[in-house]
């Protein structure tokens, strides 16, 4: 019984030494997502496949580009997206969004220094495209499962609603700057 509470507390201590894995993001404003992202795409989630990068797993999204609102994809555009599976390992990261093959979708990404690009800001730059009664395309992003910071603090993520033709405006201002 000693050998083993000593075994257990060896373990608990050694947790205490372990990072605490979480994930905080800073809130990003349509405006935001507009003005810092690479490129903005309206298009089709297509089959995935990961990699691994730094002891990082990430899933890799095909995108069917059906429109382009900034930047210049090409037919389609690869994203990466934090944690996934990779041979025989699972990696979650709190925030993260999983993309659904079929669904259409307005992605805003950047582009990293190794050419990589990524969603802004995990899932807030992931917005499903739907058809409101009237027929008018608006977009929905999800909420956010992790701590989003505004400029007030901590603020609960409630997702957000957007109308596709006034984001075509915003990005059409923003390129005429």
């Amino acid at each position: 019984m000693k050998t083993r509470a000593l075994s257990l507390a060896t373990i608990l201590a050694l947790m205490t030494l372990l990072p605490l894995a979480a994930t905080t993001l800073q809130r990003l404003s349509v405006d935001d997502l507009v003005g810092k992202s690479t490129g903005i795409v309206r298009a089709t989630a297509a089959p995935v496949s990961s990699f691994q990068r730094s002891g990082m797993i990430y899933t890799t999204y095909s995108l069917q580009v059906s429109e382009a609102l900034k930047g210049s994809p090409g037919a389609t555009v690869e994203v990466a997206v934090p944690g996934g599976d990779y041979r025989g390992l699972h990696q979650a990261v709190a925030g993260s969004p999983a993309l659904q093959p079929g669904i259409e979708y307005v992605v805003f990404y950047w582009t990293g220094p190794s050419g990589t690009n990524y969603i802004m800001g995990l899932g807030q730059g992931l917005f499903e495209v739907h058809k409101d009664p009237s027929g008018e395309v608006v977009l929905r992003r999800r909420a956010i499962s992790t701590e989003v910071f505004g400029a007030d603090g901590r603020e609960p993520d409630h997702g957000l609603t957007l109308r596709w033709k006034d984001l075509q405006v915003k990005a059409a201002r923003q390129a005429g700057q």
